[in-house]
């Protein structure tokens, strides 16, 4: 049996809790971590007229995985890179960082295997305005949108609706001046912060209509499996707007979609050629289904955890197998 690569950061949860999983089902695995790369590791691709092979070497461990010996690729979390010397200007440190990159990359490119999901194809699902636009071709409802840096279209926007919400498009993080990880929640907007046009026309940012909730859905798919749990995320003031809240106890359950439901959502992930995704859906209280957005490397331990019974884990697990054998 061949074995899978984890490709991920460290501290990953998701990942400290798979691996005893694959452990228990004697999968062999390499966890490639990249926030430790390639300062703990040692990697070598190594071309010949007649094939190519690449190594990677934990330098503590000694372990070591041969590209040959993968038959599956987890492609997890991104992260930074390390380097031995950790004293670099800021432009040595970017042609470093580019330089890793692409000497990672251009290896994994090489792999002919199975991979949740392939760079290439994480990167074409990770736009939220053609997200939008693909999940409407797909027969779902979304909400209005505006994305742009248009003051006065943006206060247009604004008023042609009884409420709207800001929401980030690329990261809900960013790292203040203290060098501290700071959130970025979905907003309700109201007049006064559309009074400064310098910091509208500053970017692009994304404005949508505000639509009232019975509750939200999170719908993970991974290859043809589609599992879907309920957030009843009404429940409390804090997570009315921004169910992101983790502070709160949102009350989850397993939750059976309608079929012309199911089929969109594993239509858009398939229009991807993604092996894995995590769909977020509204429920209104008319009983709509309104598609918010698609996750290509969305979390599922926070449901996993709440509604064992959908066996997202399981799923994954078995999924891993089948690649390797």
């Amino acid at each position: 049996m061949k074995e899978v690569l984890i490709i991920s950061y460290s501290d990953d949860y998701h990942v400290k809790k798979i691996k005893p999983l694959l452990k228990h089902n004697n999968i062999n695995y390499y966890t490639l971590y990249l926030d430790k790369f390639p300062k703990d590791y040692s990697f070598t691709q190594l071309f010949k007229s007649d094939n190519s092979e690449v190594y990677i070497t934990h330098l503590e461990t000694h372990k070591k995985i041969k590209f040959s010996d993968i038959g599956a690729v987890w492609l997890r979390k991104p992260s930074t890179y390390s380097y031995l010397s950790e004293e670099m200007e800021s432009g040595l440190r970017e042609f470093a960082d580019q330089e890793t990159e692409h000497a990672l990359f251009s290896a994994l490119y090489c792999l002919d295997c199975f991979w949740i999901s392939h760079p290439k194809h994480l990167r074409a699902a990770m736009w939220k305005g053609e997200q939008l636009q693909r999940a409407s071709q797909f027969g779902f409802q979304i909400p209005n949108t505006i994305i742009s840096q248009n003051a006065s279209d943006i206060r247009s926007f604004y008023l042609d609706h009884n409420k709207v919400v800001y929401k980030a498009m690329a990261s809900s993080t960013f790292i203040d001046s203290n060098g501290q990880e700071q959130g970025v929640a979905t907003t309700l907007v109201d007049q006064t912060m559309l009074e400064n046009t310098d910091s509208l026309s500053l970017l692009p940012n994304q404005f949508q209509e505000y639509i009232d909730k019975a509750y939200e859905l999170r719908v993970t798919i991974i290859g043809e499996q589609v599992f879907a749990a309920k957030l009843d995320s009404q429940a409390h003031e804090e997570t009315q707007v921004d169910c992101r809240n983790l502070t709160v106890d949102i009350p989850m359950s397993a939750y059976t979609l309608p079929s012309h439901i199911e089929h969109a959502c594993l239509s858009l992930v398939k229009s991807y050629e993604l092996n894995y995704s995590a769909l977020d859906l509204i429920v209104t209280p008319r009983g709509e289904y309104i598609f918010l957005e698609n996750n290509p490397n969305g979390q599922f331990m926070f449901v996993e955890e709440k509604v064992p019974e959908l066996g997202i884990s399981n799923a994954l697990i078995n999924t891993l197998q089948k690649a390797c054998q």
